[in-house]
């Protein structure tokens, strides 16, 4: 009988190490596979533009996934765009900070950001400014940690941040609905983890587990808003209120030593809300600390006897006893103060400038949508409040060419924003305010229900906002196409230009812009426009154009490179012939003036000026 071969040591000591590798190979094998297979989709903070601009990054509209885990719909971050490789005169900016720093309920064109970046190309037109938005709605601390390190990697020269009203009920805060832990150290655990495809499965599994079954908490027309709500009520100084504010100090100081380690200059902004128009969402009834509501009506009749400074005090302490935490206490502003003294950083006065732009020092309606959001006016002043302390910090450059007198109102009444605007954001503001906590919890919310829009505008505007497939960029082309075809130049030319503040990426919005300059004979102020879309993409129309003003401008060394271009991408135009075989003639290139003016005349000999201009031609030649 043959006899059994004993294990030696060595061979149980490979035996359990293979046993123990075994799951680590599984798991291994699983995230390479569920990368390969791309599960998750694509989460990055900034992707590959396609088409056209294949030389750009963009903000990816996905990246909120990372965060919102039980939202059908997401928000997303605006369409601001960088080039892949930063010139040697770039100067690029990120904006971190949530709806308010995404401009809401406005489009882009209204975004503070895109004022600051629009109004510095003009202010510093050597340099290749960039201003790139990644704040998103109901987004707090947490999501501006995480995308810190990727902002970073796209070599920042400036970071400006405006946050802090979310902390509470944004996602990941300590109050909201789309939390993964209460405790700081597990929801940072998940931010690491979430990086992992393997994580992402497990999570998505637990998620459609609990989903199973489940009942459906909010109405079906409630808005993002109502939905991250998880606690509605935190009283001034309770064990919640407290946490988020440790929770903000954390965050925002791990941003700050990221940032700074970096070498990367940053700027840090006072938060500002309406603490006048509206009054507390929750009045807390206790003993420690005085109500809400008794405060906003004691507020009100200090007003009322023009007893301002008490009344302002009164207001802002009613705002920090509101329990629903929509706006933030005024200890996150303290906060922000202490961050920017112990780092040394610049800090943006934005309450100073709210304050003296209100009534009396108390900001309200005059500035304000609704609880937080500001108006028109209100970004205007936001962008005003950054570009002074930039400027009196001697960032970008240590000269600025401007005193920023024209701010705001100077520089809001040439921007391109138009009536269309101005509804879109106030139906938002209508729809926000048709749900809670501006009305029942439980009643449907009737802009979303019962809404039916009267006007043709009106009309227009719901279409902006229903249809996912017409933004407010194809309305704005919609009613200039309507006012070109009326041959109404000016109201055209008002919503093309909405268009380059919608799109300052885009040339075709540039060119339509000068086309109706061109039209009403205003050539000077189509030129630069047209050579700004060039910067952003060739096209024969501008060649054509630039070379042609440029020549009537008696410049004809300048226009000669245009003529050319567009000469050979469009051999056949007769007028951009007719205007090149001149301009040769003018710098004695007489040889080349007869070969452009014998193609002109093979195609249209009748062309107005052709025969004066072969007869010139003729006398020199022969």
């Amino acid at each position: 009988m043959e006899e059994k071969k004993e294990i030696t040591a060595s061979q149980k000591k490979i035996f359990i190490l293979i046993t123990l590798l075994i799951p680590l190979f599984f798991f291994i094998l699983l995230e390479l596979s569920l990368r390969l297979f791309e599960y998750g989709g694509d989460q990055r903070l900034f992707i590959e533009a396609p088409g056209e601009y294949a030389s750009y990054m963009m903000l990816n509209p996905e990246v909120n996934r990372r965060y919102f885990l039980h939202q059908k719909s997401i928000p997303s971050p605006r369409n601001d765009i960088f080039l892949k490789e930063k010139p040697e005169n770039g100067y690029r900016i990120f904006i971190l900070g949530g709806s308010t720093a995404a401009g809401f309920p406005y489009s882009y064109n209204l975004m503070f950001s895109r004022i600051i970046h629009l109004f510095m190309k003009r202010v510093f037109p050597e340099k290749r400014i960039e201003v790139i938005n990644t704040a998103t709605s109901a987004i707090n601390s947490y999501t501006l940690l995480d995308f810190t390190d990727e902002i970073l990697d796209y070599e920042p020269d400036l970071i400006l941040i405006y946050a802090g009203h979310n902390e509470y009920y944004g996602a990941l805060g300590v109050a909201s609905a789309e939390t993964v832990a209460r405790h700081p150290f597990l929801t940072r655990l998940y931010l690491k983890l979430k990086n992992y495809k393997t994580f992402l499965l497990i999570r998505d599994a637990v998620g459609w587990v609990q989903r199973i079954g489940a009942k459906e908490n909010s109405q079906p027309s409630a808005t993002l808003m109502e939905r991250l709500v998880a606690e509605q009520t935190i009283p001034y100084k309770s064990a919640l209120f407290e946490a988020g504010l440790r929770q903000f100090r954390k965050n925002m100081q791990d941003i700050i030593e990221k940032i700074q380690d970096a070498g990367v200059p940053l700027v840090l902004s006072e938060l500002v809300s309406n603490v006048s128009g509206i009054p507390p969402f929750v009045s807390v009834k206790n003993q420690t600390f005085p109500a809400a509501d008794s405060l906003f009506r004691l507020a009100q009749k200090l007003e009322d006897m023009e007893n301002f400074t008490e009344a302002k005090k009164k207001y802002y302490l009613a705002k920090d006893m509101d329990g629903l935490r929509f706006r933030a206490p005024e200890e996150i502003n303290v906060i922000i103060h202490q961050l920017a003294e112990a780092n040394n950083l610049p800090l943006v006065p934005m309450k100073r400038y709210f304050e003296d732009a209100s009534p009396h020092g108390i900001p309200g309606n005059n500035l304000f949508l609704e609880h937080l959001h500001p108006n028109i006016r209100g970004y205007f002043l936001m962008a005003r409040a950054f570009l002074e302390t930039m400027k009196t910090k001697q960032l970008v450059s240590k000269v600025w060419r401007t005193t920023l007198r024209e701010f705001p109102n100077k520089v809001r009444k040439q921007w391109g924003y138009t009536e269309l605007d101005s509804l879109y954001g106030d139906l938002r503001i209508r729809i926000l305010k048709g749900g809670w906590p501006f009305k029942p919890k439980t009643a449907p919310n009737k802009m979303l229900t019962g809404y039916k829009p009267e006007t043709e505008m009106d009309k227009l505007v719901y279409k902006i906002w229903a249809d996912d497939t017409f933004g407010i960029e194809h309305g704005h082309a919609f009613l200039a196409g309507l006012y070109e075809k009326a041959k109404d130049y000016e109201k055209a030319l008002r919503e093309y230009r909405a268009l380059i503040y919608l799109t300052p990426f885009n040339a075709s919005a540039y060119i339509h812009t000068a086309d109706m300059f061109i039209k009403m004979k205003r050539f000077n102020e189509a030129l630069p426009l047209l050579s700004e879309s060039l910067h952003l993409h060739e096209t024969t129309y501008a060649n054509k154009w630039v070379g042609q003003i440029l020549l009537e401008k008696q410049k004809v060394k300048a226009a000669l490179p245009f003529l050319k271009k567009a000469a050979k991408q469009n051999p056949r135009d007769v007028q951009t012939l007719y205007n090149l075989s001149g301009a040769y003639a003018l710098i004695g290139a007489f040889a080349k003036a007869d070969s452009c003016l014998s193609i002109l005349e093979s195609s249209k000999p009748d062309f107005p000026g052709a025969a004066d201009l072969r007869a010139q031609l003729d006398r020199v030649l022969n």
